[in-house]
């Protein structure tokens, strides 16, 4: 069977033609232009959004290295008054214990002199005495 090109098949094709067109028109290509549209609207709102964030973003960072350059001077300030105060607790404790050695010290000499005199008055007085065992050891040999 063959087809011969008739003018009504022809006018038949082209309004075909024409009526696919329409409606691809509207079914298809009108809906999927406009989808498009709207995801390149979507992107370019995520996009500014984007970089809103990295603004964002490098403020808070900002401030949070602000912060912690703050609380490491802080924390330093802290700790070198802590250390003060306990070298000078310390050189208070140091100062307190040499008083009570000295004063021990002194304490010590004080009671050995006294001893030493008690010690040397017992010996002078017993001296004579020590002398006559002596001479009677003498005289046996």
């Amino acid at each position: 069977m063959t087809i011969i090109p008739t003018l009504w098949v022809m006018a038949l094709v082209f309004v075909t033609f024409l009526v696919l067109v329409y409606l691809l028109n509207n079914i298809l290509y009108k809906p999927l232009l406009h989808f498009m549209d709207t995801r390149e609207d979507s992107i370019k709102r995520d996009s500014e959004g984007i970089q809103e964030n990295i603004t964002d973003i490098k403020a808070l960072r900002d401030e949070m290295e602000e912060i912690l350059k703050n609380a490491k001077k802080e924390a330093a300030i802290i700790k070198n008054k802590a250390h003060e105060n306990a070298k000078r607790n310390v050189e208070i404790k140091i100062a307190q214990k040499k008083e009570e050695l000295e004063r021990k010290y002194n304490d010590f000499v004080a009671n050995l002199r006294s001893e030493r005199d008690v010690l040397k008055t017992s010996l002078s007085l017993q001296i004579p005495i020590f002398k006559q065992n002596l001479q009677a050891k003498l005289e046996k040999l």
